[in-house]
Order: C-alpha cells, then sequence, then structure tokens
C-alpha cells in the first residue's frame, strides 16, 4: 500500500491513540483491569453483516461489560473493523457509548474506536493481518540504528524523530510514505503498524527460516528425526557394520521405520528409505509411553521436551503434529535468567501480533516489534514465531519457547480458542471451550 499525502493529515486526527506510551502505563504486558461487580450484560450476539465499529488505536480494549472497570477479554488493532450492534448499549463512563460486538464483548467508542468508518486512521491503516500465512504482515531488519519519526503537528508533510530502534531490529511495515525530515531533507519512509515512520533506506526485507514440522496421521507416525547440525550424514548398515552415505541437510527431516540396529555400541535408526542415520547426530522424537491425566478423547494438548528441542502436539494420546522449536539458553537450570520453567500450564491468550509486549524483551540487542502468532501460558511465558534466526532445535532464546513462522502459525491457529474476526488477540479463555494444556519437560 502507499499511503497518499493525506495519510499524515489521518494520523494527527488520532496521534495520542497510535503512539507508543498513549494508550496508559498498562499496556507493556496485557494486565487485566480490576474487575466489576456488576453483572456481565447477556445481549444478542450482532450479526456478521451488520454495522461496524472501527479501532482507531494501537491497542483497542474489548472489555466482558460495559464499564472500564470490567475485565479485558481481547485488543483489537488499528485500522481492524468489527460487527456491531445497532445501538450502544449504554453511555455510562463512556461518551460515544458502550457497543456490544461480535462474538462477545463491549468496545467504547471516543478515543480507542469509532463508529465513523470514514475516519482517517480507518482509512491509514487498513491493511490487516494474514491469518494463514507465515507471518502477518511484510516484515523487515534494520540495517543499523535508525530514527523513529511520527508526523510533526505543524507540518502535514514532514515528520520529526521521537526516538530510535537499534540495529538488527524486525517490524512489520504496513505502508509507506515520502515526508520532509528534521534537517529538511526528503525521506522516503515505511510506516509501522503503530502509525510511527522508519526510514525505507535503513530496512531490509526480514528472511525467514522456512523449516516446518510434519503433520502425522495416514500413515505418518513417529519416531521422526530432525538434523540439527552441519555436517550430518546418512550411513549403510549390513553384517555389523556402518558405512558412511551422503550428506544430510541441516532441519533436514528424516522419516523413520522405528527399527534400529547397533553397531559398536551406537544406535542407528533405520529411515524409510532404508538408510540409516546416527542417533547421535540427530533430534528423534518418539511416542510417549505415558500420559498426563489430562490427555482423554481428543482434547488438544503440547508437549515440549527442552532437552531435545522438540514439541509434538496431541489430541488426546494421539500425535498430531511434531517439529523443532528453541527454548532458553540455559536450558537445564531451574531459575535464573534465560530458563524455560518446567511444569504443566495453560493457555491463556493469544495474539496476532505482540501489541502489548515491550519490544526490548523479546530477543538479544535488539528490538522485535509486532512479534508474530504469541500463545501465552498462566505461567507467564509464551510460545510465538521467530523470524530473526535459524536456531531451531537448539538452545538460543531469553526463556520464551520459539517456533519457526511456519510452525508458530500452524499452532496458533491449531490452538482451540480462536481469534474472532477482526480482532488481534484473546487474553480471557472462553468458558466454552475446553482448556489447551502445556506440558514443559526435560
Amino acid at each position: 500500500m502507499r499511503a497518499r499525502w493525506t495519510l499524515p493529515t489521518a494520523l494527527a486526527v488520532t496521534c495520542s491513540a497510535l503512539l507508543f506510551g498513549c494508550n496508559g502505563g498498562d499496556e507493556a504486558t496485557p494486565q487485566l483491569s480490576k474487575g466489576s461487580s456488576d453483572e456481565i450484560p447477556n445481549v444478542p450476539v450482532p450479526p456478521a453483516d451488520g454495522p461496524r465499529l472501527g479501532a482507531i488505536s494501537y491497542v483497542t480494549k474489548v472489555m466482558d461489560r460495559p464499564s472500564k472497570e470490567g475485565q479485558v477479554i481481547g485488543h483489537l488493532h488499528a485500522g481492524a473493523m468489527v460487527p456491531r450492534a445497532e445501538e450502544p448499549y449504554s453511555k455510562e463512563g463512556c461518551e460515544g457509548g458502550w457497543y456490544p460486538i461480535r462474538p462477545r464483548g463491549f468496545v467504547c467508542a471516543g478515543e480507542q474506536a469509532t463508529t465513523e468508518l470514514s475516519h482517517p486512521t480507518l482509512i491509514a491503516m487498513a491493511q490487516q493481518p494474514k491469518l494463514d500465512a507465515p507471518l502477518p504482515y511484510a516484515y523487515a531488519r534494520t540495517t543499523k540504528t535508525t530514527p523513529i519519526y511520527q508526523r510533526d503537528p505543524a507540518n502535514d508533510h514532514a515528520v520529526q524523530e521521537v526516538g530510535k530502534i537499534r540495529g538488527r531490529s524486525g517490524l512489520a511495515i504496513v505502508g509507506s510514505w515520502s515526508a520532509t525530515g528534521p534537517e529538511g531533507e526528503q525521506l522516503r519512509l515505511g510506516m509501522m503498524t503503530d502509525g510511527r515512520f522508519v526510514k525505507a533506506a535503513d530496512l531490509k526485507k526480514a528472511e525467514f527460516s522456512d523449516f516446518k514440522g510434519v503433520e502425522l496421521g495416514n500413515g505418518t507416525d513417529l519416531p521422526v528425526s530432525f538434523v540439527v547440525k552441519r555436517g550430518v550424514r546418512a550411513w549403510q548398515v549390513e553384517k555389523g557394520e556402518a558405512e558412511k552415505q551422503g550428506k544430510l541437510e541441516y532441519h533436514q527431516t528424516i522419516m523413520l521405520t522405528g527399527k534400529y540396529r547397533e553397531v559398536n555400541g551406537l544406535r542407528y535408526w533405520q529411515t524409510s528409505g532404508d538408510r540409516y542415520v546416527r542417533h547421535r547426530d540427530v533430534t528423534t522424537i518418539r511416542r510417549r509411553e505415558t500420559f498426563p491425566d489430562f490427555a482423554k478423547a481428543d482434547e488438544r494438548w503440547i508437549d515440549i521436551s527442552i532437552v531435545t528441542g522438540s514439541m509434538v502436539l496431541y489430541e488426546g494420546t494421539k500425535p498430531v503434529y511434531t517439529t523443532l522449536i528453541s527454548v532458553g539458553r540455559n536450558r537445564l537450570d531451574d531459575e535464573g535468567e534465560a530458563v524455560t520453567k518446567r511444569g504443566e500450564f495453560k493457555v491463556t491468550g493469544k495474539f496476532v501480533t505482540a501489541t502489548t509486549l515491550d519490544p526490548t524483551k523479546v530477543a538479544h540487542y535488539w528490538d522485535s516489534y509486532d512479534t508474530p502468532w504469541v500463545i501465552e501460558l498462566d505461567s507467564g511465558q509464551r510460545l510465538h514465531g521467530a523470524y530473526w534466526h535459524d536456531r531451531f532445535g537448539i538452545e538460543h532464546t531469553n526463556g520464551d519457547v520459539h517456533l519457526t513462522p511456519y510452525d508458530a502459525n500452524h499452532v496458533f491457529r491449531w490452538i482451540t480458542a480462536q481469534i474472532p474476526d477482526g480482532w488481534n488477540s484473546v487474553v480471557k479463555w472462553p468458558k466454552d471451550e475446553p482448556p489447551v494444556h502445556v506440558v514443559i519437560r526435560k
């Protein structure tokens, strides 16, 4: 999308809504507001083809009741439009009115949302995320420390510097614009999802891993091996002797028969192509022999091993998907920095992009804006897509669990609580959805 010259005026109208720090200090993490003693109204679900409400704030809160003292159940992103009721439920504490939206919740029309669909912010931020793609937006990396700009209030065609982004940082770009810089220079700018700008000349396309896991079933089953080291070879095993064959690619998937041979004290797994891989050269994921109590019927849960750097999605006791992940650098520690906590947890929230997370806390030495496909656990840990490295199957993170963009999108859509159309996140688990457990173990 190339923005017209009217874009800065559009952003000026809602500057306080679109820029970081304008939504209150509680937006660094998805904290829930204090509960209200008022009952949650039972209102009809607005029809899908009804009138719409548009989000004009970088983070627009969806409340469980028509009150700012209610509980946040999700968020909308600037530019999103969702079906709403014809009339507001009430105007108590909200001058523009509390509108029921589809499929649940209430949004206050005013600073964060509007019923005027010609609002300039809705036009400027019209690009919405692609929910079935590896990444929801086009992502870029900064080539060096670069300024962040916002529109100059005194000049519709100029920008002023408001901060900096460190080199190698990642961000989504949803538009472009040319403007006059602080020194009178002409700048070509990329627009971030919060309405701010960075120099296009200081950006390069984000190149992400094309690795993806294996769907299980229909004849494909565990065990499965993945290559996580360079220089690994296949083997031919006959008459108690092992002979090297050709090299295997980094992150290559090896389908196994489940059979193996021992040669000189080393285990060699037989592949479906009748060659062998040496056990110590690959990460081999096997079916569990024991299961937690909640693994019943078709209940969905996730099994993560920090030793092997692997994940298996289960429906009851049936494995349906397996892949590699990246865990905390200090993977075997029980506490401290860069530790992935072990235990049994529940999924409590899902974010298409991490609008409420501090971008300086996601990765090392640089910033990650718009981190994609975030799954939040009740431990405070997160699973999310990582478009900035290819160290899957290897400990690498600050403690959160990283997946490739392909795998993160797959897991995000597989988690039962779906993101309603137009929403960016769900932060309160729906009552009619069974919980999704996550087991993190050695």
